[in-house]
């Protein structure tokens, strides 16, 4: 199956910076149905919110142990 969103795309989705409201629209669209498509885009999804999440807690322990 061809990937319909670029990786790209769902970062920024992932992170708020998807300005290109149709794509966001589109990607929230198939991440509520039941369908293999949406099975994969939310494994896809979960990378990067992951990450992102993993990111944030590294600053904040960071800047935590600053102060």
């Amino acid at each position: 199956m061809k990937n319909k969103f670029s990786d790209k795309d769902l970062m920024k989705f992932a992170d708020g910076e998807l300005h290109d409201n149709k794509k966001a629209m589109d990607i929230l669209s198939v991440l509520v149905e039941e369908t293999l498509e949406s099975i994969e885009l939310k494994k896809r999804l979960a990378v990067y919110t992951e990450t992102r999440n993993a990111l944030f807690s590294g600053l904040i322990d960071l800047h935590r142990r600053k102060q």
